[in-house]
């Protein structure tokens, strides 16, 4: 057994003693790596460490000082898609427990050494049931993907997608987006955004939501920061969800030894347009009556 094994196993051992010791010489020891420091990385590591009654520390991937963190690290945040795409650079053990947060699903999906991961979008199911929960249970809803394959790596099969009253049309089978967005928005009441930059790109939201109004139809989702730019609803999590999941994974894997699996943020908020809402003579619930709707939808 190396020595940071060793040490990581006395630990364990001693947990419940270590829990409520921040500040102290035995505080759990969490190591933030990002590419780049800005305020929400720092907000992440300070809440998270506040939450964990841990110690925190912010590198950068190209710190000088990273291979001293790292072994004195307990818990690894990679914090960012670029930091994991460049985690071959750095100095883990491999046994070091690695958890990544800020990043998608996409981005987690060739990450096989990743203790565990929290996506930084919503579940594409969740913004379908806020689209039923506003338009109507029974109305059909349409989604746009680029190909069967782009949908598929982004998030679930068109059959998952049919089993839950939405269609997907893929820009692939048309000559344009234009052709497909304009096929979808005749035979479904709504469009769900689904979480993909590339499609859903600033050179594409205007025509998107033009096109989509002009036949009096919503566009859910994909993300919060979309509602700025005319969708009418969406799910999100912001930094407070985020921090309470990632001290969640970071408790029950240090207590258990049994990471949870990479996956979506259970803990969210909802987001309305009003403006677009009014247009659309659309009434909507409260925001936080929503969020408990669609909580207790996704309860087993």
């Amino acid at each position: 057994m190396d020595a940071w094994s060793f040490r990581q196993w006395l630990r364990l051992l001693a947990l419940p003693l270590l829990i409520g010791l921040s500040g102290t010489a035995n505080a759990l020891e969490l190591l933030f790596i990002t590419h780049k420091i800005v305020g929400l990385v720092s907000e992440l590591a300070e809440k998270t460490a506040t939450g964990s009654d841990a110690r925190s520390t912010v590198l950068l991937l190209t710190d000088p000082a990273i291979n001293t963190a790292v072994a004195s690290a307990d818990v690894v945040v990679l914090v960012g898609p670029v930091a994991i795409q460049q985690v071959a650079s750095l100095p883990l053990p491999g046994d070091m427990p690695v958890v990544a947060a800020l990043i998608t699903r996409e981005d987690s999906i060739n990450a096989n050494y990743l203790s565990s991961a929290l996506y930084l979008e919503p579940p594409l199911m969740r913004q379908v049931a806020l689209a039923h929960e506003i338009m109507g249970r029974k109305v059909p809803l349409g989604l746009l993907a680029s190909s069967p394959e782009r949908l598929q790596t982004l998030c679930c099969s068109p059959q998952a997608l049919r089993e839950h009253g939405v269609s997907a049309y893929f820009i692939n089978d048309y000559p344009s987006m234009n052709r497909a967005l304009v096929d979808l928005l005749q035979d479904n009441q709504a469009l769900v955004g689904i979480y993909d930059p590339e499609l859903f790109s600033a050179a594409n939201i205007k025509n998107i939501l033009i096109t989509a109004y002009r036949q009096n139809r919503p566009l859910i989702g994909p993300s919060s920061a979309y509602i700025r730019a005319g969708a009418l609803a969406t799910t999100y999590s912001d930094i407070d969800d985020i921090v309470r999941r990632l001290v969640e994974i970071i408790q029950q894997g240090l207590r258990s030894g049994h990471w949870p699996e990479p996956g979506y943020n259970p803990y969210f908020n909802v987001r309305y347009n009003g403006q677009v809402a009014r247009s659309l003579n659309l009434v909507l619930p409260d925001e936080q009556e929503m969020v408990s709707r669609l909580r207790d939808r996704e309860q087993p």
